[in-house]
């Protein structure tokens, strides 16, 4: 039985391959994707409801549920059995940055190799990066 082809999901949170290894014997690893850091980051550190997560995430509210779920069992497991938590695999994601317009105060994501610099709203040349900071919208210097 083949299911359904997985759809992209929207990751504004980038984040490098990395490792976190326990300071004792290591009991094997566990690999967690970039959408579940991304859901990991809207739930518990942007304490977002699911159902805005998703939205930003551009998922359904279950699939969100199905990838916080996952994501919280591989910590566990890591945690609790002590082994190493990689972080990294990044299939089907799209690393998207924030945009906004200082002239009109349009917000959009654009891909992170975006090059244009025009808003696509009131077509005014002063636009900037942007990054949410616990929650908050923050420019980018």
């Amino acid at each position: 039985m083949i299911g359904r082809p997985k759809k992209y999901r929207i990751v504004e949170y980038l984040l490098k391959p990395t490792k976190f290894k326990p300071n004792r014997k290591i009991n094997g690893y566990v690999e967690l994707t970039i959408d579940e850091l991304e859901a990991i980051r809207l739930a518990d550190v942007e304490n977002m409801y699911q159902e805005n997560a998703a939205r930003v995430m551009d998922v359904s509210r279950q699939t969100f549920g199905r990838i916080i779920k996952s994501a919280h069992t591989k910590i566990a497991d890591a945690i609790i059995n002590t082994k190493e938590l990689r972080i990294g695999k990044n299939e089907k994601c799209r690393n998207v940055k924030l945009i906004k317009c200082a002239s009109c105060g349009k917000i959009w994501r654009v891909p992170l190799n975006y090059d244009k610099h025009r808003c696509p709203e009131c077509h005014a040349k002063n636009i900037e990066v942007i990054e949410m900071n616990n929650g908050k919208l923050k420019r980018r210097n």
